[in-house]
């Protein structure tokens, strides 16, 4: 199967210097303007701070409430999504076009003036301790948490496990604090996905590119490598759990290191799809587990890699012993031709499904931004798959799949 190289996108920057990105496709009028602000974790002062303060932004700004917000959303059929991560704070509006002027409008009062409302803090912080007690007794959230401790080693501010006081502790001071700090035109960045003309531009640039707003600073961010990890078996014990989650895996590569994209190419054939090794031998031949993964994961510009399954407790081990050996299976024997040949169409079917259309090509290209890498990396990787071998896999399985580099978490009873 041939697949054209991606189109990149294309690159304004707005009077006041943000930089613009336009993914200009698509027949429907749907349009998603992406908001990014350097920070994140990296620069917060306390624990949930960041997280608290892009979740807030929703809930009213110092002239319009959080119910005018969301009568004007739902009648537009629009919605604001917001995200954090290890450096970064991300929101996101979804609309049609014809309610773009006046949504862009409402998402830039609510970014730049935040009330941060004490009676909507204690809804909101209430809502999400309550979701956090809940996720404490699911072996799933829980071996993710003690998984990403391991892989950052123990002191290291990303590895630091959330408490339920955390939650208590976060107050409307903080996060004007934090906002202070973060928000800002010199520290942003936008993307503009979807069937974009010049009118659509042309509202971005006046609601967000012509004045200096926020923060006239730009967050130091100190890039704080790893420490020594947690390797080999780290056992969770959640009473009661009729069954037990399993992460086996270690912080791999950057996006830039040459062999980011062929390892994150020899993961989809470990575990990447439904006929991938690890659901061929674990689901399907010994029933085991219902699904089984293999994937990089990003932290920030860091991937680690990471098998993740659940099964009952009787399984576990079995289970494990079965991972292991699809691994020695890759550093000693050559893969058949046969097979990387299918894993290379499922591979490019796949990424064309995903690369159809600007809403999702938005997510792709974000991603690759948060990375640090520049937007070429996503036709990089095509040439990896066009290009890979059996014999480069066995290569990358001899250094990135050995035992003693892995760390194990099993949460369960």
């Amino acid at each position: 199967m041939e697949m054209a190289d991606i189109k990149l996108p294309h690159k304004m920057q707005l009077e006041n210097g943000i930089p613009l990105y336009l993914i200009n496709e698509g027949v429907h009028d749907i349009i998603r303007l992406d908001i990014l602000f350097r920070g994140g974790y990296a620069v917060q002062e306390q624990p949930l701070q960041a997280l608290f303060t892009n979740r807030m932004l929703r809930e009213g700004s110092t002239s319009i409430k959080a119910g005018k917000i969301s009568r004007t959303l739902d009648s537009c059929g629009a919605w604001i999504e917001s995200y954090c991560s290890q450096q970064c704070n991300h929101i996101t509006l979804y609309t049609l076009k014809r309610h773009f002027g006046k949504l862009s409008e409402l998402l830039a009062e609510i970014i730049r003036h935040p009330a941060f409302p004490e009676k909507n803090l204690d809804t909101v912080r209430s809502a999400n301790k309550s979701h956090f007690m809940i996720n404490s007794q699911k072996v799933g959230a829980v071996a993710q948490r003690h998984f990403e401790k391991a892989l950052w080693g123990e002191g290291h501010k990303f590895g630091r496990l959330v408490c339920a006081d955390d939650y208590d502790a976060i107050k409307a001071e903080h996060l004007h604090a934090y906002h202070r700090n973060v928000y800002g035109s010199k520290n942003c960045t936008i993307f503009l996905s979807g069937k974009i003309d010049d009118t659509v531009t042309d509202i971005v640039s006046a609601t967000f590119g012509k004045e200096q707003w926020g923060t006239q600073s730009i967050p130091t961010i100190v890039d704080t490598p790893p420490l020594t990890p947690t390797t080999g078996r780290i056992n969770i014990k959640i009473d009661d759990a009729m069954q037990s989650a399993i992460k086996i895996g270690h912080m791999a590569l950057e996006a830039s290191h040459p062999d980011f994209y062929a390892l994150k190419y020899m993961t989809v054939l470990l575990g990447g799809f439904f006929g991938s090794r690890l659901m061929t031998n674990i689901r399907e031949r010994n029933g085991y587990t219902y699904h089984i993964e293999a994937d990089m994961s990003a932290f920030g510009k860091r991937n680690a890699f990471v098998v993740s399954s659940e099964t009952t407790n009787e399984y576990v081990e079995p289970l494990i012993a079965e991972v292991y050996n699809e691994f020695g299976r890759l550093i000693e024997e050559r893969v058949p031709d046969e097979e990387m040949n299918k894993l290379r169409n499922c591979t490019l079917g796949e990424l064309c499904r995903e690369y159809e259309g600007a809403i999702p090509k938005a997510d792709i290209f974000i991603n690759t931004w948060l990375s640090g890498e520049d937007f070429s990396g996503v036709n990089r990787y095509l040439e990896t798959i066009r290009s890979c071998t059996a014999e480069d896999f066995m290569s990358l399985a001899q250094k990135y799949l050995v035992r003693e580099k892995m760390t194990e978490v099993v949460a369960g009873a």
